[in-house]
């Protein structure tokens, strides 16, 4: 690593942030949190006010920037929310930085593949289409827009990560939701379209993913983090039906399908490999595995 990481990191406090944060101790960085939680272990600021932003991150005067703090799940309201927070939230943050004397070397803001427009069996690379088909995906192509403007003045490695899981992720997603009813032998369980596809990595591999990108020194970039490998919802209650030896009753309810869902998202890894020198070492099986069984 370089000598100097000082890495200013918000939502530290969130899912992926708390394994960021993690790891970044484990790898011997000098974290400083931003906050809007009141959290004791960082410094606690609203993200609307750009007085507070600006005053924090000049005194932190960090060598790397890793923003996470958005409004990520997709059903969230209201839907105004995610424009306030993911892209005024980010503009008060990179007008800051970009005022530091010294800067940074990295600045990693977190996109989301929800961007692209997937069509069946394609592999999607950074360069393929976008067609946001809702407010969450929305706001974050008008941050990738909006972070265009300072592309000349600061290093921005823009990631769109794929779908990726772990313990301590919400049950309002997904995966934690199918592992909540195997822990719990449930004998129904109530999920939507059973073909629905995704490209699902492990929380550990984001987090540092996103600590390396933070550690290098780049022009502007934009990379997906990704697996690689797409994973229907039937074929994960069965992995999780293997794990246990345990098979629910599996209902495909009407009620849990959303408008426009995308089918199946599968990303292209290739640039990912090529600037970080490694792929994630956790398969979807041994994340599920860690995940179902796991001691609180």
């Amino acid at each position: 690593m370089a000598d100097r990481n000082r890495v200013l990191l918000t939502g530290h406090s969130g899912f992926t942030g708390r394994y960021v944060l993690e790891a970044a101790n484990r790898l011997g960085f000098e974290v400083f949190c931003l906050t809007n939680d009141g959290s004791p272990d960082g410094k606690s600021i609203d993200l609307l006010d750009y007085m507070e932003v600006n005053a924090a991150v000049r005194e932190i005067a960090p060598s790397s920037i890793i923003h996470l703090a958005a409004i990520s799940h997709v059903q969230h309201s209201p839907a105004c929310d995610f424009y306030s927070i993911n892209v005024g939230g980010t503009r008060n943050l990179v007008e800051a930085v970009s005022n530091l004397k010294v800067s940074p070397k990295s600045c990693v803001f977190a996109s989301t593949a929800n961007l692209y427009r997937s069509k069946d069996g394609e592999c999607l690379s950074e360069n393929s289409d976008l067609w946001p088909v809702n407010d969450y995906a929305m706001s974050k192509k008008c941050m990738e827009e909006m972070l265009s403007l300072w592309s000349a003045k600061l290093p921005i490695i823009v990631t769109r990560p794929f779908n990726y899981t772990g313990i301590g992720q919400s049950e309002n997603f997904l995966i934690p939701k199918i592992v909540k009813h195997f822990r719990e032998l449930q004998p129904v369980i109530h999920l939507g379209n059973l073909e629905v596809s995704r490209d699902f990595s492990d929380v550990r591999f984001i987090a540092e993913a996103y600590l390396r990108l933070a550690s290098i020194k780049s022009g502007n970039i934009t990379i997906n983090l990704c697996s690689g490998i797409s994973t229907s919802i039937r074929e994960i209650v069965k992995i999780c039906s293997e794990i246990t030896g345990f098979t629910p009753e599996v209902v495909s309810n009407k009620e849990f399908r959303r408008d426009n869902e995308i089918l199946s998202l599968r990303g292209d890894r290739t640039l990912m490999q090529k600037i970080l020198g490694f792929k994630s070492s956790y398969s979807l099986r041994e994340t599920l595995s860690w995940m179902i069984n796991h001691r609180d």
